[in-house]
């Protein structure tokens, strides 16, 4: 039982952490609804959205049936980072 406990320990300690990206929001945000419709024209389906705790928009969705986590600079409307999940 040890055994299986270690290696279920250093399994999780080997996988990648990835660091959410962070946005400085100032005084003059994009409406989040350009970054969703901007998501959608380029063929995405938006699942839901939220502000991440470091002030970037946070999009869930699918494109072509995979699942994407987009995150995008709510001062330009930019898209800051893309990832399948």
């Amino acid at each position: 039982m040890k055994k299986i406990m270690i290696a279920a320990l250093l399994a999780t300690a080997a996988a990648p952490v990835f660091a959410e990206p962070s946005c400085n929001p100032g005084t003059e945000l994009k409406p989040i609804w350009e970054s969703m419709k901007a998501f959608e024209d380029e063929g995405g389906e938006v699942i839901s959205f939220k502000i991440n705790s470091g002030g970037c928009y946070e999009i869930y969705g699918k494109v072509d049936g995979t699942n994407m986590e987009i995150f995008f600079d709510p001062n330009t409307g930019e898209e800051l980072d893309r990832i399948e999940a």
